[in-house]
């Protein structure tokens, strides 16, 4: 079964470069965690805790949580709380989190390094939304659960994206894909490209069935026509411009003119390129991709940006319930390509020496052939896109936390905890990051009752930190301890599961965590 899901999604990344020229895509790393704790007793407790409500940012000191299985079966004062032969596990200092959720992500998808899964648990990673997967992954998910217990849980997964040649760009077949995939079991529908008269029937049928729809807009597609068709989640802020436009002063102007041009051409296929190693090229930055008149356009939305046409926008997103899932790390590694803060990131380590010749490659290609005006305009639509985030934040949009890992400069994990610091860099508060990768990410699957927050009746899933989480987004990444499916794995734990993946997957020497550590303080610092 796993060979097939594997031919399956290889088929689905060579259509993808025309996903690529949209911005945006999707080239990940398989691979599960291995390393797992001690068998734990049917029960135990973790005591003398503070608890971090999700919902208000109220503390709770003191405090001890009953874990049963996989399931929190009491929090409680510490000295109420008594357990009669249940291990105990001292967790004084802590502070207790729901576990975080990467909700945009490509663990399993094929071809890259091993071990992303390990990663994303030894980082606090506890569940994630898969936004690539194919009737192979739908199939093996009905026969069990799909990654081991010691990994994140697959919270939800679509079937075949929707874009060319997958299926073909006509209303019949994108409808009948909808239906094909409500019957595979398929959580959401992703959809990258497809023309706007195909895009809304294929939305009206979704919502007509109940699955939601999630993935990219072709600019030429009107953000606000989406919303009202049903649009569950907008990925990348667009991607590009596809939200941007609709803040411009100059939009109507700007849609005439696009209007006129068509849709972008399929890129060409150069003779003796491997079409494979050019998607792959492709899906790790597609801003290479970008052509003078896109950014000439960029440029145009950018100088005309208008906050109040963007409010109306937030507006009908939060009546529309249109979530947002910016994957800001994502948009930075593409845009700003060449940036020493990615091409010397210690947690490279991670990464296999081919993966990282690729990237390395395309942040020499981005520095000869970026001018400094374009760079002058990525810096600018980044600026914008951290202001949209903002603006939305304050509109009271729903949006949720996600990396996109699985592109160019993203490591399994980390790349979320990049994704807290950029979403602080727009001033959102440590608690609004929290809430994004816990208890709104509960909201946006429906499971309240099951997980994003820290309650009897919740999965144990959690993540103990060193320090107030409410009070600096940095908190966010001080993991002293993960709780998976009522596995505790201690600080010793998570080391192992990184070095683990630099032995086995890039083959370097086991490094001890003091020197990991003083990389990684030297790296942030600058």
């Amino acid at each position: 079964m796993r060979s097939s899901i594997m031919k399956s999604m290889r088929t689905a990344s060579r259509a993808a470069i025309l996903a690529a020229t949209l911005a945006v895509g999707a080239a990940g790393a398989s691979g599960g965690a291995q390393t797992a704790p001690a068998v734990q007793p049917a029960s135990w407790v973790l005591g003398n805790v503070t608890v971090v409500d999700t919902r208000t940012g109220r503390l709770s000191p003191g405090m001890s949580i009953l874990i049963e299985g996989g399931t929190i079966v009491r929090v409680a004062p510490a000295r109420s709380l008594r357990a009669n032969g249940a291990r105990q596990v001292d967790g004084r200092g802590a502070f207790v989190v729901p576990g975080y959720n990467d909700m945009h992500a490509h663990p399993l998808n094929p071809g890259s390094p091993e071990g992303g899964l390990q990663l994303m648990l030894a980082n606090g990673i506890t569940g994630f939304r898969q936004m690539s997967g194919s009737p192979e992954l739908l199939a093996a998910r009905r026969a069990g659960p799909v990654t081991p217990p010691d990994a994140p849980a697959l919270l939800a997964t679509p079937g075949n994206i929707l874009t060319p040649p997958l299926v073909a760009p006509t209303a019949e077949a994108a409808v009948a894909e909808v239906r094909r995939q409500r019957e595979q079991g398929a959580d959401f529908i992703k959809v990258v490209a497809l023309p706007p008269p195909v895009y809304l029937a294929m939305l009206d049928e979704a919502r007509r069935l109940g699955i939601p729809v999630a993935g990219h807009l072709a600019a030429q597609l009107d953000v606000r026509t989406a919303s009202d068709h049903g649009m569950r989640a907008i990925e990348h802020f667009g991607p590009w411009e596809s939200i941007l436009i609709a803040c411009s002063r100059d939009e109507p102007a700007i849609r005439q003119e696009m209007a006129a041009m068509g849709p972008p051409p399929p890129p060409a296929i150069v003779p003796g390129v491997n079409p494979l190693a050019a998607v792959q090229r492709a899906l790790a930055n597609p801003a290479l991709l970008a052509t003078p008149a896109t950014l000439g356009r960029t440029r145009r939305v950018l100088d005309t940006f208008d906050p109040a046409r963007c409010r109306d926008i937030a507006r009908r997103f939060v009546a529309n319930q249109t979530w947002q899932v910016p994957t800001l790390i994502r948009l930075r590694t593409m845009q700003f390509g060449d940036d020493a803060r990615y091409r010397n990131n210690p947690d490279l380590r991670y990464i296999p020496n081919a993966t990282r010749q690729l990237w390395e490659s395309l942040a020499q290609e981005f520095g000869q052939r970026i001018t400094p005006d374009q760079r002058e305009i990525f810096t600018s639509l980044f600026a914008a896109q951290l202001r949209l985030v903002k603006l939305f934040d304050e509109a009271g949009v729903p949006m949720l936390a996600g990396s996109d890992y699985g592109g160019g400069w993203e490591v399994a994990g980390f790349s979320l905890h990049q994704e807290f610091d950029l979403l602080g860099e727009a001033h959102l508060s440590p608690l609004r990051i929290l809430q994004m990768t816990t208890i709104d990410a509960a909201r946006f699957l429906g499971r309240e009752s099951t997980m994003g927050s820290v309650a009897a009746g919740r999965n144990a899933d959690l993540v103990l930190l060193g320090a107030n989480p409410v009070a600096a987004v940095a908190n966010l990444h001080r993991i002293s301890g993960v709780v998976r499916a009522g596995h505790y794995y201690a600080p010793a734990d998570l080391n192992r599961m990184k070095e683990e993946v630099a032995r086995r997957v890039v083959g370097q020497p086991r490094a001890t965590r003091e020197q990991v550590e003083a990389q990684r303080l030297a790296y942030h610092s600058d």
